[in-house]
């Protein structure tokens, strides 16, 4: 019997209209049983950095960095390890130790990071909520894969969901025990 997970969502320093986007694809792709959206929170100014050089301010605009350990902490004074639950966390500040051009992480079993900071303002709900599923699959056990239009596809770019459509291929159906029927926004 395939186990049931809970999805929570937690927003940080930013207001998100597409969450629901995120569940209703969590339950449809991956049999997510329940999803949960917590209320918007805010990171503690300390751990929020300030570009310094007048070029780094003028191209980050109002946008802050965060160092990913600190933010690792801060995660674990409000969440813990539990099975059955995957945490989802979505902020819009550039992530220091995430890597070049990377959008999104699972540190944890149970825990994906999404940063919002680096996608175009005109496709951010396709690919959040892209770049979100994808995250969401490894915490289900999910491994890249080479097949176009997966969600799984390496590399996970924001680009890959412009057109708003997430499905995952035969194999990570087969795998996950999907009925996953390709929608579009």
């Amino acid at each position: 019997m395939k186990r049931r997970h809970r999805l929570i969502v937690q927003p940080f320093d930013c207001h998100f209209d597409f969450l629901e986007e995120i569940c209703r694809n969590s339950k449809r792709l991956y049999g997510i049983e329940k999803c949960e959206i917590l209320p918007g929170k805010r990171l503690p100014e300390r751990l929020l950095l300030s570009p310094k050089s007048l070029l780094a301010k003028f191209l980050m605009k109002r946008k802050r960095m965060i160092y990913l350990d600190d933010l690792l902490n801060e995660l674990k004074k409000h969440f813990t390890y539990n099975s059955k639950e995957i945490i989802l966390v979505i902020l819009p500040h550039y992530i220091l130790g995430f890597g070049e051009d990377l959008m999104g992480l699972t540190p944890e079993r149970n825990l994906s990071i999404v940063s919002t900071y680096g996608m175009k303002k005109q496709h951010l709900p396709e690919a959040c909520v892209g770049i979100s599923l994808h995250e969401i699959g490894h915490n289900l056990g999910l491994e890249h894969c080479g097949n176009q239009g997966c969600l799984m596809k390496a590399p996970c770019k924001p680009k890959n969901f412009y057109n708003g459509v997430y499905r995952l291929c035969e194999e990570h159906r087969k795998q996950r025990g999907s009925s996953d029927v390709p929608q579009k926004r």
